[in-house]
C-alpha cells in the first residue's frame, strides 16, 4: 500500500492566486467572482509633438468618458517598455550601388553602436463585477417584453456587459487609436482543424511572466487560471520561471497634476510594465469616504480639552481647517458628478534574470519617479502582493486607501508617448514586410520613417536656412533606393542633389541652363 498522503499537497499554487476562469465571448474573460473583463490596445498622440492645449483637451475627454462609471467597474491602464526590433537587416535592403550601400552601413553601424533600443506600447483593461442576483431581480419586471423577463442572470449580465464596452470604445475611439483584444481563429492542417487564439489572455500571460507569445485555447476555454499560470517563489525579492521581479511602488502623490507628469518614465531604456489601477466608486458611496475624512480633520481643528470643556480659545490647527476645507470641495465634486472618485493603485514591475542588475533597475526608476515630485519606494515585504494587484483583472491585492478623482486620474495615466512610427512600409506598392525608409534613433526610443501611406507621400519640410533640409532630402533620396527597382526624380534648386546624383551614376540635368555649359553629368 502507497502512502498517497505525502504527494497530495493541499496548499494553495499559484493558479489560486489569479482570478481568470474562461472566456465566456470573444475577448471576454469570466473571472472567479463573477466579474466580467475586456482589453484592448490603444496608442495616444506623440508626446513630442503635442502641444499643451491638445494634451489639456485630450485629459478633459479621458475624465468625462471615466465620470460614467462607478462601484463594480475597474479600469488598469498598462505602459509596457519593450526592446525594439533592430535595423533593417541587409538582406531586406536592394541598394543597387556601392554609395548608398555604404550610407546604409555607416547608418546601421551608428545604430546598433547605441547602448539599447526601447518603445513603448499600452493596453487598457475594463474589469466589471456585476451586482448580485438578489439586488438586480427587481429589474425584470420593469421590461414587458417576455425575452427580457425571461433572460438568465448570466445572459443578462453579458448582454449588459457588450453594450458598456461597446459604447466606452465607441467613446475612446474619438481620443485615442483603439484596438480590441479578441479572439481569433487560424487554421491549422490545411483547413482541416482550427486553432484559437485569445490576445486578452495572451496579454494576460505576458503580465504573468513578461513572456509574450500566442496562448491556445482549449476547446473548452475554461480553468484559464492553469493556463496562465507560472512557477511562484514568494520572498522580499520574488521569483517568476526563474527570473527576479521588483516592484517599484508610486504612494506620494504631488499637491497638483498636469497631463503627461509622467512621461519621463516613457523614456526610461529599460524593460518595465506600469500598470495603474483604478477602482471606482458611485457618487454615494465616495461621499460617504469624503465625510468620514472630513469629520477626522476637523476633529483636529481645536484641542481636545477645547472640545472637552467645551472652550474656545486660540490656538486652532491651520494645517486641519485646509484639509477640511479640501475636503469639502472634493465632496461637492462628487456631488456634481463631473468627476468620478475611487482607488488609486499604481505600481512598476521589473524582470531580470540577475538581482544585482534588477536593483540597479528599480533604484533608476524610483530616482527619476522621486525627480518629478513623486513618492517612490521599492516593495520588499509587500513585493508579492503588489505584483499581484498589478494582474489585469485583480481589484483585491494591493488596494491604496486614499482617494483620487477621474480628473487627476486622466492626468496620471500614461496616455501619450513617443511615436516610433511603423516597422513595414504602410504603402501597398513596395513589396510586402519593406522595411521604413529611414531609421534613426536620438535617444532610447528610435523613430522610423515613412513619407508614403498607402499611396499617398505629401510632404512639408521646413526649418532655418542652413539648418540641413537640403541634406535631408538628399538622404531620404539614398535611403529610397533601399526598395528593389527604385527610382529617383527630383526637382533641385541650388544643385544640392548634384554631388548625390554624380556619385550615384545618375543623370543631373540644367533646366533653362546655358546651352553650352553642358548641363548634363
Amino acid at each position: 500500500m502507497v502512502a498517497l498522503k505525502t504527494f497530495r499537497h493541499s496548499g494553495p499554487s499559484f493558479a489560486d492566486l489569479v482570478p481568470y476562469a474562461g472566456l465566456v465571448d470573444n475577448g471576454v474573460i469570466l473571472l472567479k467572482d463573477g466579474s466580467l473583463m475586456a482589453g484592448w490596445y490603444f496608442a495616444g498622440p506623440d508626446s513630442e509633438s503635442s502641444t499643451d492645449a491638445e494634451r489639456n483637451e485630450i485629459s478633459r475627454q479621458i475624465n468625462t468618458i471615466l465620470a460614467r462609471l462607478g462601484s463594480g467597474w475597474m479600469i488598469q491602464v498598462e505602459a509596457v517598455r519593450v526592446p525594439t526590433s533592430d535595423y533593417p537587416d541587409e538582406a531586406d535592403c536592394h541598394f543597387p550601388d556601392p554609395v548608398t550601400r555604404a550610407i546604409d552601413f555607416e547608418r546601421r553601424l551608428h545604430f546598433q553602436r547605441e547602448s539599447g533600443h526601447f518603445e513603448s506600447r499600452h493596453a487598457l483593461i475594463l474589469t466589471w463585477r456585476p451586482p448580485e442576483p438578489r439586488r438586480s431581480g427587481l429589474a425584470r419586471y420593469v421590461y414587458s417584453d417576455p425575452a427580457s423577463r425571461s433572460a438568465s442572470y448570466a445572459v443578462t449580465t453579458l448582454d449588459a456587459f457588450r453594450a458598456s464596452i461597446r459604447e466606452i470604445e465607441q467613446y475612446l475611439g474619438n481620443v485615442v487609436s483603439i484596438q480590441r483584444m479578441a479572439t481569433r481563429e487560424v487554421d491549422e492542417r490545411g483547413g482541416f482543424r482550427v486553432a484559437r487564439y485569445d490576445e486578452l489572455l495572451q496579454f494576460v500571460r505576458f503580465c504573468i511572466t513578461g513572456e509574450n507569445h500566442p496562448l491556445r485555447l482549449p476547446d473548452i476555454p475554461m480553468y484559464l487560471d492553469w493556463l496562465v499560470t507560472a512557477e511562484l517563489q514568494h520572498g522580499l525579492t520574488p521569483l517568476v520561471e526563474n527570473r527576479f521581479l521588483g516592484a517599484v511602488a508610486i504612494d506620494g502623490l504631488p499637491a497638483e497634476s498636469w497631463p503627461g507628469i509622467l512621461n519621463a518614465l516613457d523614456l526610461m531604456p529599460l524593460t518595465y510594465r506600469w500598470s495603474s489601477r483604478f477602482v471606482f466608486l458611485d457618487e454615494q458611496e465616495a461621499r460617504q469616504k469624503l465625510e468620514r475624512t472630513r469629520k477626522k480633520w476637523q476633529q483636529k481643528v481645536r484641542p481636545f480639552f477645547d472640545q472637552l470643556f467645551q472652550t474656545q480659545s486660540r490656538s486652532v490647527d491651520q494645517d486641519a481647517m485646509t484639509m477640511v476645507a479640501e475636503t469639502e470641495d472634493a465632496i461637492a465634486e462628487a456631488s456634481s458628478q463631473l468627476v468620478a472618485y475611487g482607488y488609486y493603485t499604481p505600481v512598476i514591475v521589473l524582470f531580470d534574470e540577475a538581482q544585482a542588475r534588477l536593483q540597479e533597475k528599480c533604484e533608476a526608476i524610483r530616482r527619476l519617479i522621486q525627480a518629478e515630485g513623486f513618492g517612490a519606494r521599492i516593495e520588499t515585504l509587500n513585493a508579492t502582493d503588489a505584483f499581484l494587484g498589478s494582474l489585469p483583472g485583480v481589484s483585491y491585492a494591493n488596494i491604496r486607501e486614499p482617494l483620487i478623482n477621474t480628473r487627476n486620474l486622466a492626468d496620471l495615466m500614461p496616455l501619450n508617448s513617443v511615436w516610433s512610427g511603423s516597422p513595414v512600409a504602410p504603402c501597398p506598392f513596395y513589396p510586402p514586410g519593406s522595411p521604413p525608409l529611414v531609421q534613426v534613433a536620438s535617444g532610447s526610443t528610435p523613430f522610423r520613417l515613412n513619407l508614403h501611406v498607402d499611396d499617398v507621400g505629401h510632404t512639408l519640410v521646413f526649418g532655418p536656412t542652413g539648418s540641413g533640409k537640403s541634406t535631408l532630402l538628399a538622404l531620404i533620396a539614398a535611403q529610397f533606393r533601399r526598395y528593389a527597382g527604385a527610382r529617383v526624380f527630383a526637382f533641385d534648386k541650388g544643385r544640392s542633389m548634384l554631388p548625390l546624383t554624380l556619385g550615384l551614376g545618375g543623370d543631373h540635368y540644367e533646366i533653362g541652363g546655358d546651352a553650352t555649359g553642358g548641363g548634363e553629368g
